[in-house]
């Protein structure tokens, strides 16, 4: 896929792709992605007006934008092109995946002229200097990695919105660099595209065939850019103990081998946050909270929820005692839909 949009859009869209690949919906994913209006993209712990000057960025006519993620403040502007692999991963609690992902780009980028070297937790570095951010997202058996590729020197951008005490991400020019720096009058988009594409060929032995979103997928991507337009996502702190909507309701449902309850708010169609329990079990334990982590802020719709749930315990190949599926769904269902 190869697109451009706003913010909003491109955060939503990473959100869908990747559960349309956890749930096998969809293959693997290349997706080459630009960003207008220029933004910036936040983390999940970030409290704007303490980390930017907001008043130039109105005056630039940036947006903000907050990924689910942590780490610093990323920029997302006519400076910058995301290059963004979805992937299944059936060893979720491994890194193999990911680092032969990483392993595969740097070769891209030595094939292109391009000495680069990763850093953890996040970076793509060259003589000591950024290239790229790496911001890595998993939902399950999905891992979503983005790479944002610095095209051009963003030098004034920082300069302008960042604030002084802003240490997340330093401002100082001399700790980035950027394609046309390196590659000079070599640099082509297209040539830096297609070059990344034939080593993720070669590596992983996949065909590339072109392909929009599905229609579920897009009815998936309004829920989603719902959410990252809403003010109270943007531009509040926001941790999993925090409800953004007030109304929270309470179900509990009787199953054969004793109850479930869910706990759950929800806000313009959003699960915004879910908590279950009850006399059951569930194998791996951790399957449980992943659950509530990948439902939570998806449509609060009954066959979404429904898919969702099944599939996960499908693919995920979660044991269920005292407790099946289809209570499961039912007791969510209650909870987060009038």
């Amino acid at each position: 896929m190869n697109e451009i949009g706003d913010v909003a859009y491109n955060l939503a869209v990473s959100e869908v792709l990747l559960r349309s690949v956890g749930s096998e919906r969809a293959n693997n994913t290349l997706r080459i992605s630009f960003c207008n209006p220029s933004a910036v993209v936040l983390a999940i712990q970030h409290i704007p007006h303490k980390v930017l000057n907001v008043q130039e960025l109105r005056a630039l006519k940036f947006n903000i934008g907050r990924r689910p993620t942590s780490g610093p403040i990323l920029f997302f502007t006519d400076k910058q092109v995301a290059v963004q692999l979805f992937m299944k991963d059936n060893r979720p609690t491994s890194d193999s995946l990911k680092n032969k992902a990483i392993e595969t780009l740097l070769t891209a980028l030595k094939e292109l002229g391009i000495n680069a070297y990763f850093e953890e937790p996040y970076g793509i570095f060259v003589n000591k200097r950024m290239l790229a951010y790496v911001d890595t997202f998993r939902i399950n058996h999905a891992l979503g990695l983005t790479f944002y590729f610095n095209v051009e020197n963003d030098e004034e951008y920082r300069k302008r919105i960042l604030l002084d005490n802003t240490i997340a991400y330093a401002k100082s020019p001399a700790l980035y660099t950027n394609l046309k720096y390196e590659l000079g009058n070599q640099y082509s988009h297209t040539t830096f595209t297609e070059t990344i594409k034939s080593a993720f060929k070669r590596e992983f032995s996949a065909g590339f065939i072109n392909q929009r979103l599905t229609d579920y997928e897009i009815m998936l991507l309004r829920s989603h850019i719902e959410k990252h337009t809403m003010s109270e996502w943007i531009y509040e702190y926001r941790n999993k103990n925090i409800a953004i909507s007030p109304d929270v309701k309470s179900v509990t449902v009787d199953t054969r081998g004793g109850f479930v309850t869910v706990i759950a708010s929800t806000n313009r169609g959003l699960i915004t946050n879910i908590h279950i329990s009850g006399d059951f079990y569930i194998y791996p334990p951790e399957a449980l909270e992943a659950l509530e982590a990948g439902l939570k802020f998806a449509p609060a719709d009954e066959s979404y929820i429904e898919d969702y749930v099944k599939r996960y315990i499908k693919v995920g190949k979660v044991e269920l005692y005292g407790i099946d599926e289809e209570e499961i769904v039912e007791a969510i269902r209650r909870a987060t839909i009038p």
